[in-house]
């Protein structure tokens, strides 16, 4: 029975080598890199540094146009991603936010109907205020697709739905156990409420919900065995259907790193606000109270620093302190250090900025420290800072 347990483990974690070194790098590297070209040039990373990413699903539109930017986004989720703590947090935004849009209010699901992806990610920005990294684009059809390609996802269906319109027609019971191939699946997330009108007890934020464990549902599926080999097959649809400007390399990485996360790791809200009618017009508004937004915010602006030369060079903190500036640090001090230190060190409480730093800089020995409220990070410069 061990001896079962050993080769079936071993054949996992082969399967898991084989597809995510060479199905992703191959599979996804060679093809998307041509497809990704077709749309914004990409945008570098780094690994150390945490991204915020806007991902869209944007509504049917116009069938016989195929030109995206015209669409409505039917879901908006903003996504943290933490290399470092190995964290990520989702953020789902209603698509009847009211918000300004070219100096009028509307929803927010007409930002990328109106002025396509730019202006869908300005006006997240104004809304939230914090800055967007990258950004990704899906409409039914690449979603449908993307569902058949990892071969369906088992749900329990949380209650009965049952609706019919000219484009789609909704028929699930309550308590059934139903495969949902990729048609069904963009049914089961679309839908909002029966014929009769019943239907979720928070509307639009019910089906929010539903979204959000159904994309758990999907993780889950891809780290299975049967999952993992369907990898490949995923990047290919994902390929062929989405727009972005995220590059191959850190796409490769993002996909490793999240199936590679417990599901502690993933942390998942809607955001704060309440519905109102406003003029007429069903709004949900955000209140602007958010704590949960701190985890998709840039810390470095409240980052104090005190940065001290320990060599003979003059002007060396202050060179390193201006590097910093650029990189959004504001609160920085500058001093000499006692003694002499061949390594330069990086002391603080947080991990997350030490390495941060550490990658700013591109050298330095990190040394987290506990000193309870102590939120200054001290740079000691060494000799392996003169350049």
């Amino acid at each position: 029975m061990a001896k079962k347990k050993f080769l079936k483990k071993l054949i996992i974690s082969l399967l898991t080598i084989i597809v995510l070194t060479g199905g992703l790098v191959f599979g996804y590297g060679l093809y998307y890199i041509n497809k990704v070209s077709e749309h914004e040039p990409v945008k570098d990373f780094k690994i150390k540094k945490p991204v915020n990413v806007l991902l869209l699903g944007v509504d049917i539109g116009d069938p016989n146009n195929k030109n995206t930017s015209h669409k409505r986004s039917d879901t908006m989720m903003l996504v943290r991603f933490d290399p470092v703590n190995n964290k990520v947090f989702m953020l789902s935004i209603p698509r009847d936010t009211r918000v300004k849009i070219n100096g009028e209010y509307k929803k927010i699901n007409f930002a990328h109907s109106i002025g396509g992806i730019g202006l869908a990610i300005e006006t997240v920005e104004n809304l939230l205020d914090l800055t967007i990294d990258y950004y990704f684009e899906v409409d039914y059809e690449g979603f449908r697709q993307a569902i058949d390609s990892i071969g369906g996802v088992d749900v329990i269906i949380p209650r009965d739905m049952n609706y019919d319109s000219h484009d789609i027609k909704i028929h699930f019971k309550k308590g059934e156990k139903v495969h949902l191939n990729g048609e069904l699946a963009e049914k089961f997330v679309r839908w909002r409420k029966n014929n009769d009108g019943t239907g979720y007890a928070m509307g639009d934020l019910g089906r929010i919900s539903t979204q959000q464990e159904f994309l758990k549902l999907i993780l889950d599926k891809l780290k299975t065995p049967s999952g993992i080999i369907r990898i490949p097959s995923l990047i290919k649809t994902v390929a062929t259907y989405s727009k972005t400007n995220i590059s191959p390399k850190a796409m490769i990485y993002y996909t490793y790193k999240m199936l590679t996360l417990d599901k502690n790791s993933i942390e998942n809200q809607i955001l704060k606000g309440e519905a109102k009618y406003i003029s007429g017009i069903s709004y949900f508004v955000y209140d602007g109270e958010d704590a949960f937004l701190s985890n998709f915010r840039n810390p470095n602006k409240n980052v104090q620093l005190v940065i001290l030369n320990s060599t003979k060079v003059n002007g060396l903190a202050k060179r390193y302190k201006e590097k910093l500036i650029h990189q959004g640090f504001i609160e920085i001090e500058t001093g000499n250090y006692e003694s002499k230190l061949e390594n330069s060190e990086i002391r603080a409480n947080d991990k997350y900025i030490a390495e941060e730093i550490k990658g700013i800089l591109n050298f330095g020995d990190i040394k987290v420290l506990d000193d309870g409220q102590n939120s200054k990070v001290v740079i000691i410069l060494g000799q392996d800072a003169v350049k």
